[in-house]
């Protein structure tokens, strides 16, 4: 028995009238009647009395009625149903991450885009600051972030999540007296030259420093965290990073830049984390989408 026959059912029975019915449902009047027919000859009752006054329902197909309202009903759920399933398999998807983080996400990106196809996402590089308002305002669906200080501490909007804690490091060239070391003091960080990547969560870092130490000897500021690494390497200065930014570094990796612990000073907290707005849902590929983030935040290499 097809839906359609059921709908002409309710129709008829709505109406009293098969030529009503036929004209709302933009079908002729004998395929309803023949359908009728088919109708009460499968199930093996009669379901409407027929007159020259239209069409009245039997006993049997009051019941008849009440049972195929509800099979439609169930239908039209069914129908919604998939429709928020495919809804949610089709989406566009959007993350703000600072700069550090991007160089190790996109490949992992691409292998999870390749398994969602219906899924388009964006990746913009922005600071901390600035993906933080993107957030805030709905312009990104989530912040891949430097959390710092007490940057969150006034938010009622947002929800931050801690994936990597880390700690303040700094980064010297092997040949430097302290690779040997491994250790290096505030008072001592005053006699070296400087170059430090100009994010938020540096520019907080050395304005406590030296608001407690004294001035620093900051030669430039670069976003180009290569051409610090560089600049490092040759030994013209020294510059410091959270531990989980430089972690797999190759020049790191590979001995010719050397981490080291700044000793003799209390420690801030410094972690990678994920923002994104607590007024926002989000679909089940979306959700699996920032476990995915996650997962990748988690084992981290910059």
């Amino acid at each position: 028995m097809h839906l359609q026959k059921l709908e002409f059912l309710v129709e008829v029975a709505k109406t009293g009238s098969i030529s009503s019915a036929a004209e709302n449902l933009h079908v002729s009047h004998s395929g309803v009647s023949q359908a009728i027919t088919k109708v009460e000859e499968e199930l093996g009752i009669k379901i409407f009395n027929r007159s020259r006054f239209g069409v009245i329902l039997t006993k049997e197909g009051m019941n008849i009625i009440n049972k195929t309202r509800e099979i439609l009903l169930k239908y039209e759920e069914l129908k919604e149903e998939a429709r928020r399933s495919k809804e949610q398999n089709i989406s566009d998807f959007s993350v703000s991450t600072i700069p550090a983080f991007i160089n190790h996400f996109l490949a992992p990106l691409i292998k999870f885009r390749k398994k969602n196809e219906n899924m388009t996402i964006e990746v913009v590089e922005n600071s901390t600051i600035r993906t933080i308002e993107s957030v805030f305002k709905n312009e990104h669906d989530i912040g891949v972030v430097c959390l710092y200080g007490e940057l969150f501490n006034h938010s009622d909007q947002l929800i931050s999540e801690i994936i990597l804690k880390g700690k303040m490091k700094v980064f010297v060239s092997k040949n430097s007296p302290f690779a040997v070391s491994k250790k290096i003091t505030p008072e001592e960080l005053l006699f070296e030259k400087f170059i430090l990547y100009n994010g938020d969560c540096m520019k907080w870092f050395t304005s406590k420093l030296q608001q407690k130490y004294g001035d620093m000897n900051i030669l430039f500021s670069s976003n180009h965290s290569d051409a610090i690494a560089r600049a490092v390497l040759s030994g013209a200065a020294i510059s410091f990073a959270p531990d989980f930014v430089l972690r797999n570094n190759p020049y790191v990796l590979e001995g010719e830049i050397v981490e080291i612990d700044l000793i003799n000073y209390d420690q801030l907290d410094v972690s990678l984390g994920l923002i994104r707005s607590k007024n926002k849902s989000f679909s089940q590929l979306e959700k699996q989408f920032i476990k995915f983030i996650k997962s990748e935040m988690t084992s981290y290499v910059g």
